[in-house]
């Protein structure tokens, strides 16, 4: 069977196709897998997602969509390549000692963050939460403020957890 299609067509068919939603992504403490404690973004891609000392020896992509990829970088911004992992699925780097210190997420087509064109103020986003296990095994998720993943590290690496219940859940 054969289709004429014209290629005015064809753009509207393509720009009725799904763009790809908020997509969690996040650095672990661990060296070997993607599991245990760990600090997230939730955004739409494109944005470099800064991660606290002692997080992003290993970084998890939950269910990139098809032709998107994850990226880790190290230094201070998204701008040193350390990896990249591709869609579709959910994809774990392990570093095995070496750390991403900032990670974001896009559509392969877009071309790498760092050659993308820049923000003026060549910032960062901190991370939306973190995932911990208090003092009982239990899991819990809190929402980190702005500027203080650090200070939710650095709680959890005192095993400080009534001050980390004081965070509200996420």
């Amino acid at each position: 069977m054969y289709f004429n299609i014209k290629p005015i067509a064809l753009l509207a068919l393509t720009a009725l196709a799904p763009m790809a939603s908020a997509l969690r992504y996040a650095g672990f403490s661990s060296t070997t897998g993607c599991s245990g404690s760990n600090f997230f973004c939730d955004d739409n891609g494109s944005v470099c997602c800064s991660l606290p000392t002692g997080f992003g020896f290993s970084v998890e992509f939950d269910n990139l969509p098809a032709g998107t990829q994850g990226q880790g970088y190290t230094g201070n911004t998204c701008g040193s390549f350390l990896f990249s992992v591709f869609g579709p699925g959910t994809k774990c780097w392990s570093g095995g000692g070496a750390r991403a210190t900032h990670m974001n997420w896009f559509h392969s087509p877009q071309g790498r963050r760092s050659i993308l064109p820049v923000r003026a103020d060549n910032a960062t986003c901190a991370p939306s939460g973190f995932t911990y296990h208090d003092e009982s095994g239990a899991e819990k998720t809190i929402k980190v403020p702005v500027g203080e993943a650090e200070a939710v590290a650095a709680l959890h690496a005192n095993k400080d957890f009534a001050k980390l219940a004081s965070y509200a859940a996420y």
